[in-house]
């Protein structure tokens, strides 16, 4: 059921160690001239240098994504269309997100499980 454990450095409303639930939910949505209004940041397991994974940093005020509501900080990107990024850099996600075309945009999305339901 868990995907990846990370200690965050900057998002303030995660705390300790950060599990994504590994089954995504897809949002999709419309991409215009502006993208599609959040930004990325990877972040490093400390058990496993050299394995990252992209998490939404924030939100664009009056952006895409925080009209549509599904997507919040914290949130793992796994996929944009039909590209992986389960593995990728930041700069890969980066540049996957800044090249699809403007149009209807599927993205694989991991939530944060609650620290109190995680198993022990």
């Amino acid at each position: 059921m868990v995907a990846k454990r990370l200690k965050p450095r900057s998002l303030e409303h995660l705390s300790g160690l950060c599990i994504w639930n590994c089954v995504p939910i897809v949002v999709s949505l419309e991409k215009d001239s502006r993208g599609l209004g959040f930004s990325v940041i990877d972040y490093q397991d400390p058990m496993h240098r050299g394995e990252s994974v992209i998490v939404i940093r924030s939100l664009v005020p009056g952006g895409i994504a925080q009209a549509d509501g599904r997507i919040v900080p914290g949130d793992r990107l796994l996929f944009v269309n039909a590209t992986d990024l389960s593995n990728a850099s930041l700069e890969q996600a980066v540049n996957v997100l800044k090249s699809t075309p403007a149009g209807l945009v599927r993205l694989g999305i991991a939530k944060p499980v609650p620290v109190d339901q995680v198993r022990k």
